[in-house]
């Protein structure tokens, strides 16, 4: 399950670069590519942190 959220992450994180950088989009589509690489990168991190190893307690 980790695996695949890091997977996620650094796929949306790469999208992400894309879209901004080489894909040559303009106004409604821009912010729309950009709004979905947000999301998954925002939920994933959220999987991430929700799943982490936690210490025991003292």
């Amino acid at each position: 399950m980790r695996f695949l959220l890091w997977l996620l992450l650094a796929a949306a994180v790469l999208g992400n670069a894309y879209i901004n950088t080489f894909a040559h989009l303009t106004g409604a589509t821009h912010i729309a590519a950009s709004v979905c690489s947000g999301v998954a990168v925002l939920g994933s991190a959220i999987g991430l942190w929700l799943t982490r190893p936690r210490a025991e307690a003292r």
